[in-house]
Order: structure tokens, then C-alpha cells, then sequence
């Protein structure tokens, strides 16, 4: 079985989240493609990325960040890996305080989280049971 490109695992999550867990999920293309507005008992924005393969460090842009700090709603950021299953909820204030002094901004406009101490105060999540639990909290 072949593994699915980060960009699928995104579209696979995103589904996943809108059949079976009395969710309701829309893009948000004033943010970026890659930004949702989720209503699950709250409502609440997540920017979701994707990586298929090891090494996972992900691309978060700065201009997204910095549109979703200025949003009236809670903001999340979701980073999968392997699968639409598996992958880390990082809260609004978890990424401000990552790109005040751990996150590298790269040329390109991206922080560059990745596994490992980018990551140490969040524990990942392998279901998507598990990611709405983490979302509510």
C-alpha cells in the first residue's frame, strides 16, 4: 500500500472530522487554504499541515500565524504526520510561545517545527477521537 502525500493526509483528516463526529467543518480561504473554522460544542479555527514522511518538520507560515492572532476566536494548529490519525493540536498561545524562542523562522516565511524539542510540551494524539478530546479541553 502506498502512503498517502502530506497534502491527502490534510484532505483525509478534514473528512474524517466531517462524517461521524458531530462536527461541522468549513474552509476558511480568507486565512489560507489550509485553515478551517471547526464548530464541535465550540467553535474554533485550526491550521492544519501535513508531512507523509520522516524527517516531520512542517512549514507554518508566519502570515497565517499572524492572521489568526488577530482573529476573535480560539485558534489551533494541527500538525499530522503518517497518517490523518496521528499528529499534534497545538494551542494558540502553545505557538506563540514556540515562535517567541524555539521555532526557526526560515527565508521562506515558515517556521520550521519539527518533532523532538520543537515539540516537547505536547504530546501527539492517534485518533481522531482523541484530537476532538484534546480540542475541547
Amino acid at each position: 500500500m502506498s502512503k498517502l502525500s502530506g497534502s491527502q493526509i490534510v484532505s483525509c483528516f478534514i473528512s474524517e472530522l466531517n462524517i461521524g463526529s458531530n462536527t461541522e467543518v468549513t474552509r476558511q480561504t480568507s486565512i489560507s487554504r489550509n485553515v478551517f473554522n471547526v464548530v464541535n460544542k465550540k467553535e474554533a479555527l485550526i491550521y492544519v499541515k501535513g508531512r507523509a514522511c520522516e524527517p516531520y518538520n512542517w512549514g507554518v507560515t508566519k502570515n497565517v500565524v499572524d492572521r489568526l492572532m488577530s482573529q476573535p476566536i480560539q485558534w489551533f494548529v494541527v500538525l499530522l504526520y503518517d497518517s490523518q490519525n496521528t499528529g499534534y493540536l497545538l494551542s494558540g498561545q502553545d505557538v506563540e510561545a514556540y515562535i517567541a524562542g524555539v521555532w526557526p523562522l526560515g527565508a521562506d516565511g515558515d517556521y520550521k517545527p519539527s518533532t523532538g524539542t520543537y515539540l516537547e510540551n505536547n504530546s501527539p494524539f492517534n485518533s481522531i477521537d482523541m484530537f476532538l478530546d484534546q480540542l475541547k479541553e
